[in-house]
């Protein structure tokens, strides 16, 4: 199979534009990467060199991979990581105390980016719901608003705080640009970037 390759995309928020070198490659495609940053060619100087042993390399090669890639997606900075939109698939509900709430479908792994209709910059993202701050959301009197909005993230629950006041409780609202880090079974979207922290085995 052929590695699916995007060399360059173009994501173009609000009122500016992020160029990003972002690949989407398959499993053939990563581990290809991962082959040449794993396994450097040796110097040749004329010697034959032969192994006879056990190891199933590429089963190795591509638990490291599988690892590496894991952990990236989840604690890389967003510049190594290619985000999709999902914009399509979120429907914010605007709940009765003026704020509204949305779940990311289950792939997403990372919520990047938020701008709702009558939202004048995006989100400030608080990817814990625990951490100091996020309690400050709960407060009637002390929540942002929607021209500082900010977007809890607790699990795969999201608080908006808050939507547009033209808003009204029980209706939904689709987001104008959502985008987030997925993590789909055989696919690997990253910036090119991170192909830089793989590091030589041998």
């Amino acid at each position: 199979m052929q590695p699916i390759l995007t060399p360059l995309s173009l994501i173009i928020y609000e009122n500016s534009s992020i160029i990003m070198s972002a690949l989407t490659l398959d499993l053939d495609g990563m581990m290809a990467e991962w082959r040449l940053r794993a396994f450097p060619e040796a110097v040749n100087s004329g010697c034959d060199v032969m192994r006879f042993d056990g190891i199933d390399l590429d089963a190795h090669l591509q638990t490291r991979m599988q690892a590496w890639y894991d952990n990236l997606i989840r604690t890389a900075p967003l510049e190594m990581l290619a985000p999709v939109d999902i914009a399509a698939r979120v429907e914010v509900e605007i709940l009765s105390d003026g704020t509204g709430w949305f779940l990311l479908p289950d792939d997403v792994v990372r919520l990047s980016y938020l701008l709702l209709p009558g939202w004048s910059s995006p989100a400030l993202i608080i990817p814990d719901g625990t951490i100091p701050g996020a309690s400050l959301q709960l407060s009637g009197r002390q929540r942002s608003d929607h021209r500082t909005p900010v977007a809890v993230v607790t699990g795969r629950a999201v608080r908006v705080c808050s939507p547009a006041p033209t808003a009204s409780p029980g209706s939904t609202v689709r987001p104008l640009s959502c985008h987030a880090v997925t993590d789909s079974p055989g696919i690997y979207r990253i910036d090119s970037l991170a192909l830089s922290t793989i590091k030589p085995i041998i």
